[in-house]
């Protein structure tokens, strides 16, 4: 019997899901489950593989899988963010948990889940953008900040990225203004200041999976050192061009942080700060 935690919110979620396949996979003989589904929201967007979304979306499944870590004690495993990820034994009788924040998980499936997401949310973007997307290439700016001024449960510090950033990679696009500009931000009053209106620049105000689609089908990303942009733009159907931080959480002390998070997939950018 193995159990996984979710933590974090939705791209944390989808690294999660993808590492109870990886177990799933290695250990055919064992019950592998989610301790607490009841925390995850990646089924009210995602059709999942198998019956996944009926098991998460049920709170007969989560009351058993809550009790079972306790009734069988099993021991807690924690895997690191700061160690390479590669194969390791897997423990029976143990709970995992960890943030997984690596594509070495999902390239080691031999069956990758597709994410693919429910059609209410694909025509909820389409009656929005589909027209916009169809007739202009979209450059995506994707700014994180409020949470990151001040991340951390124990040891608070700051991991935004600065405004600088976006503009630099802004500003080295060769005819940007034959593109349309979305802006995507948990704090859209500073973008606005820091990056005034212009013909082709858009202030995007939608939900979370509205702007999840809208980096997953930009042309060119320019992404904060965020989950929830780096599965959007690894997801993205198109060959997209992805400008990413370079040593994400680590571009303060040039260090990669959490290892293995640089996929090929991206261009990695240096971060500049004072």
């Amino acid at each position: 019997m193995i159990a996984i935690r979710f933590d974090g919110r939705l791209g944390n979620q989808l690294f999660q899901y993808v590492f109870l396949k990886y177990v799933q996979q290695r250990e055919l003989d064992k019950n592998v489950f989610f301790s607490n589904p009841h925390h995850a929201y990646i089924q009210k967007y995602f059709e999942l593989e198998g019956n996944d979304n009926l098991l998460m979306g049920s709170k007969a499944y989560s009351a058993v899988t809550r009790i079972l870590p306790f009734l069988f004690k099993l021991k807690t495993v924690f895997i690191h963010n700061w160690i390479v990820p590669k194969p390791f034994k897997i423990k029976n009788n143990s709970l995992y948990r960890g943030y997984f924040q690596s594509a070495y998980y999902y390239e080691q499936l031999s069956t990758k889940p597709s994410f693919k997401l429910k059609k209410v949310y694909i025509d909820d973007f389409q009656n929005q953008y589909g027209e916009l997307f169809a007739n202009h290439k979209i450059v995506v700016v994707h700014i994180r900040r409020t949470d990151y001024m001040n991340y951390g449960e124990r040891r608070k510090r700051d991991i935004s990225l600065p405004m600088e950033y976006f503009k630099e990679r802004l500003n080295a696009i060769e005819n940007l203004e034959k593109y349309k500009v979305i802006f995507v931000s948990d704090d859209m009053d500073h973008v606005r200041r820091y990056f005034p209106a212009q013909t082709n620049f858009i202030f995007s105000s939608n939900n979370e999976i509205i702007d999840f689609q809208i980096i997953q089908n930009a042309d060119i990303s320019i992404i904060s050192n965020s989950t929830f942009a780096w599965w959007a733009c690894y997801l993205s159907p198109k060959a997209n061009k992805v400008y990413a931080p370079k040593n994400w959480f680590g571009f303060k002390i040039a260090k990669e942080h959490p290892r293995g998070v640089m996929t090929d997939k991206f261009e990695w950018c240096d971060v500049n700060f004072s």
